[in-house]
C-alpha cells in the first residue's frame, strides 16, 4: 500500500473506543477507483514496483491521489487490482482525466484491455470490545471453564 504522507490525518481514540478526528479537520469523501486488467505474461518487471514507480513520476498524488494498493490473485498471479483512493472533491473535478491518466499508467503493464471502474469509498472501523472471548482464553482456562459449567 503506498499513503501519500502528505494526506495522513490523525485519529484520537475516544473513550468506548470510537475514533474521531482532531475538531479543526473534517472527514472529507474519499472516491475509490478500481482497475482490473492482466498482467502480462513472463515479464521480469515486480509489477507493484513498476505501478509504484509509474504513479510517482505521473504526480497523481499532487492531483488528489491518497493511497494506493495492488492486489494480486492468490490463484492466478497475472491477475492484478489497482485500488486507488482520491480525495473526492478533487477527484470529481476531473474524473476523466485523471481515471483516463491512470488507465494510461497501468496500460503499459496490461495483456488485454483494462477496465476501471469509480465508487464512493467507506471506511469500516472496528470498534474497541471489553468482552472476553474465547480466543481471549489459554486452553487451561477453557477447561477450566468447562469444568465449572459441568458440575453446574
Amino acid at each position: 500500500m503506498y499513503l501519500n504522507k502528505e494526506s495522513q490525518r490523525k485519529i484520537l481514540s475516544a473513550p468506548h473506543g470510537e475514533h474521531v478526528l482532531p475538531k479543526n479537520e473534517s472527514t472529507g469523501q474519499v472516491t475509490a477507483l478500481r482497475v482490473d486488467f492482466i498482467a502480462k505474461p513472463g515479464d521480469a518487471i515486480d509489477v507493484a514496483s513498476a505501478i509504484e514507480e509509474l504513479l510517482d513520476e505521473a504526480g497523481l498524488y499532487n492531483e488528489g491521489l491518497q493511497v494506493s494498493m495492488l492486489l494480486v490473485s492468490d490463484r492466478e498471479a497475472r491477475l492484478v487490482t489497482l485500488l486507488s483512493l482520491w480525495d473526492a472533491e478533487r477527484f470529481n473535478a476531473g474524473r476523466e482525466r485523471l481515471t483516463s491518466w491512470t488507465l494510461k499508467i497501468v496500460a503499459g503493464l496490461a495483456d488485454g484491455p483494462v477496465r476501471g471502474y469509480t465508487s464512493f469509498a467507506h471506511f469500516l472501523l472496528p470498534q474497541a470490545s471489553t468482552k472476553l472471548t474465547l480466543s481471549d482464553l489459554r486452553p487451561a482456562e477453557i477447561a477450566e471453564l468447562v469444568e465449572i459449567v459441568a458440575t453446574g
